[in-house]
């Protein structure tokens, strides 16, 4: 797998933001434009229209969607500050930018996709994509979805109820270009796999196309989507909006010719292709999310007074639970974001349908977004009642972080299939004997991390001995502790070769230490540490998260936020006077 990518790096807001600065500031503004904000008597469908107005008006000022989806710096920078400053927004992004226009700008020719890249370039159209179904869930390739020849084009059929395509979002009536998945049935009868075809769900009045049947799902309280189900009944698809990627062509008689057998083996991967762009990008926009939350937590609890005794009122940053709770869960963010990037900067240049760029993808999701999840969770619960209300941002962040889990494949089923492939490229190499290490040692943190990978390789190997269920089944605990042991590792050592940065060294010791403290019984069952470095794990880890908080505010400063920009009252200085202020606003109703 890939991490690397950051020796240009000047200084620490570089290391930690990807992409150009302007562009970043760019959005800050769009994306806070007042005249779509969120207010107190939006109904859900009201803010689901505000949300559609609001991608339009985002389209305009940063022009081509074609240009954001394939530069993807600026893809994922549009969906870091979608999710930090305007989490309506997220559902819509993912669908217009890189699963339909970038589906369209990388898998046919430009003659092909012009019409409907047109339209999407200005929001005219909004791009979404049609993939999973009641039957199959995210396990696409197993999808029903039919699509046959009828001598000039394809014919889109759903076989059975359980074929239908299940929850894009396409409620609410306007133009829509989709990029479905079907499995296209040839003129012999043969089934050829998953294919990706082009077609106008809805018209330019809104209304669904002939052929497609649209019904809108029920209310769900996590992120503001228009969740729809949809069938097909002969929806006619044009021959040129057979997304191919020029491995394959249909001849007149509807006969399907791979171009070589490397070909076929590509097809499936080709037509997932920008599912990798987007588990990356929701991974990234969640790494925001946890930055934001940590901002903003951190910032309260900085000059949140407890008056805990007559006599004592320490500051709530200083209460144990709450200090060393969000600076672990800081260590762990600052990881994490060093170890996106790093994934980032490699996908820019590789080959979407290659497997270790498929897989370093994968592996990224389930090690940034279950901890996103985590942080966000634990900067609500510790901003108590504050932590409760939109204004303060962080409990809006919970159902992007719900929303993103389960987007564009489960983590855990990723995590569980990564895992499983490194167990197998792994298999050679050896854990080292059995020997105790110093947890005071930095090098020998490095060497715990990388014995645990190896071992964990080492005992999933005897379930990996057949394709039997039992042992499919017995191997995905080990899979998924093995994708979170590698990618601990990698991220530690990324961390490591940045420690010239002392905020970036503060949080790989934290990290570190952190890691082996929660893993101490598995490392004192395997004879790595004794009952006395256990000890020492504890100690060190208190100190290494005193040194973390000495360097707490430039370190909250590189994250590029802005109070202004964020605009919650829990970080001002003047609760009461914020609250007033805001309650008092008129452009709150």
């Amino acid at each position: 797998m890939a991490t690397n990518g950051y020796r240009e790096r000047t200084s620490l807001a570089e290391l930690l933001r990807h992409g150009d600065l302007e562009f970043h500031q760019q959005l800050q503004q769009v994306l806070t434009n007042p005249d779509f904000a969120v207010t107190e008597r939006q109904s859900q469908e009201q803010r689901r229209e505000n949300a559609y107005d609001h991608l339009r008006y985002l389209v305009k000022e940063i022009g081509s969607t074609r240009a954001v989806a394939t530069d993807l710096p600026e893809l994922f920078a549009v969906f870091d500050w979608s999710a930090v400053l305007a989490t309506d927004l997220i559902p819509l992004i993912s669908g217009h930018y890189n699963l339909a226009s970038g589906s369209l700008a990388t898998l046919t020719d430009s003659d092909s996709a012009a019409p409907y890249l047109h339209d999407l370039d200005d929001a005219s159209s909004i791009g979404v994509m049609l993939l999973t179904e009641y039957g199959c869930g995210s396990n696409i390739g197993f999808m029903q979805t039919t699509a046959t020849w009828d001598g000039d084009g394809f014919v889109l059929n759903t076989p059975n109820p359980r074929a239908r395509k299940f929850m894009p979002s396409v409620g609410i009536p306007v133009a829509r270009v989709c990029v479905i998945g079907a499995r296209f049935i040839d003129a012999a009868g043969v089934d050829q796999g998953v294919h990706l075809f082009t077609a106008r769900l809805r018209d330019a009045n809104g209304d669904p196309c002939p052929g497609v049947t649209i019904t809108q799902l029920d209310h769900q309280p996590l992120v503001i989507m228009d969740n729809s189900v949809i069938s097909f009944d002969n929806l006619r698809v044009e021959r040129d909006a057979w997304l191919s990627n020029d491995l394959a062509t249909i001849d007149d008689e509807g006969v399907l010719t791979w171009r070589d057998e490397n070909s076929r083996k590509r097809a499936f991967s080709s037509a997932i292709s920008q599912l990798t762009v987007g588990r990356l990008a929701l991974s990234s926009c969640l790494n925001a999310s946890a930055r934001a939350s940590l901002y903003i937590a951190l910032r309260y609890a900085a000059k949140r007074v407890v008056p805990l005794t007559p006599f004592d009122s320490p500051l709530m940053a200083d209460i144990p639970h709450v200090r060393n709770t969000l600076l672990t869960d800081l260590a762990g963010t600052v990881a994490r974001t060093v170890y996106g990037n790093s994934i980032k900067t490699f996908l820019a240049d590789s080959d979407l349908t290659d497997r270790d760029t498929v897989v370093s993808v994968m592996l990224a999701k389930h090690f940034i977004q279950l901890h996103a999840l985590d942080t966000v969770t634990h900067c609500r619960i510790k901003m108590g009642a504050q932590g409760m209300f939109s204004a303060n941002r962080v409990a809006g962040y919970l159902g992007v972080c719900h929303a993103a889990i389960t987007g564009e494949g489960d983590c855990h089923v990723l995590g569980s299939v990564a895992g499983r492939v490194l167990a197998r490229q792994l298999a050679g190499k050896q854990p080292p004997e059995p020997e105790l290490h110093d947890p005071a040692d930095a090098a020998d943190r490095i060497r715990l991390l990388s014995a645990r990978t190896l071992t964990i390789v080492q005992e999933a190997q005897q379930h990996l001995a057949t394709p039997a269920l039992a042992d499919r089944l017995a191997v995905i605990p080990e899979a998924l502790n093995l994708a979170e042991a590698y990618c601990a590792e990698e991220a530690l050592s990324l961390l490591d070769a940045r420690a010239e940065y002392p905020e970036i060294a503060a949080a790989r010791d934290v990290f570190a230490l952190h890691y082996l403290d929660e893993h101490a019984a598995w490392y004192l069952t395997h004879g790595l540490l004794d009952v006395a470095a256990v000890e020492t794990i504890k100690r060190q880890l208190a100190r290494a998260i005193d040194n973390l908080a000495d360097n707490l505010p430039s370190l909250l400063d590189a994250f590029g936020f802005d109070d202004e920009i964020l605009d919650a009252p829990v970080i001002s200085d003047d609760l009461p006077a914020a609250w007033d202020a805001r309650c008092n606003d008129p452009r709150r109703n």
